[in-house]
């Protein structure tokens, strides 16, 4: 890290104990988020702060070494989305311990890369926890963007929906939900997509009254 770095980081520090939230802070430590440090400063707060900063590759690698809530979302928020690649996205993740930060790392980030939908189809289905959530979390992303899959992509993305939602103990609560919403989201792109949501889940023999069964109901009623 060189000097103008360390002096930057000084004074994101000494802003962000100025704005520290004792309430907002200990609310988010019995929720779990068990940083070094928490200063519970709220995120319009950090995104204001960053607004103050010029983006810089070495200023976020360096932040985000910090095990502190506010340090780690400020590093995705003044990292160069153009300078971010497929390697740093997967270290990143690795080292992502909270959903909070994995959202703003999805959104701000992992989405704007150029291989994103193959990343996150991939991601979607590996062994990690965080890893599934991101690749769901940044799947959700693109289709709010509109993206859109190939047929041999759509057809995985059934594949790693239906051993997320529909296999009992493979994946997290967290992660089933992050996967539901990626599926709401594609399904809202257009009707075909719809129909072929619905008639993907119809498939896998779900159960009358279950949680899926009364998604598939309410896409159903929105089919033209």
């Amino acid at each position: 890290m060189n000097t103008e770095t360390h002096e930057k980081i000084k004074e994101i520090k000494k802003s962000l104990r100025l704005s520290m939230n004792g309430i907002v802070s200990a609310h988010q430590r019995r929720q779990g988020l068990n940083y070094k440090i928490n200063f519970g400063v709220e995120i319009p707060r950090l995104k204001e702060l960053a607004s103050r900063q010029e983006k810089s590759t070495l200023l976020a690698q360096s932040l985000w070494q910090d095990n502190i809530r506010e340090c780690k979302l400020l590093a995705i928020f003044l990292y160069p989305a153009e300078e971010f690649d497929a390697a740093t996205a997967e270290k990143w993740i690795a080292e992502c311990e909270f959903t909070e930060t994995a959202d703003h790392l999805s959104r701000t980030l992992l989405a704007t890369l150029p291989e994103a939908p193959k990343a996150s189809l991939r991601w979607a289905t590996d062994e990690n926890e965080m890893f599934r959530y991101c690749g769901y979390s940044t799947l959700s992303n693109l289709f709010t963007k509109k993206a859109a899959l190939s047929a041999d992509e759509e057809k995985a993305y059934f594949a790693a929906l239906k051993n997320t939602l529909h296999s009992p103990g493979t994946s997290s609560k967290p992660t089933q939900n992050a996967a539901t919403i990626s599926l709401i989201k594609f399904a809202d792109s257009n009707n075909e997509q719809r129909a072929r949501v619905c008639e993907e889940i119809k498939s896998w023999k779900i159960e009358s009254g279950s949680a899926l069964h009364n998604l598939v109901e309410n896409l159903l009623e929105e089919v033209d």
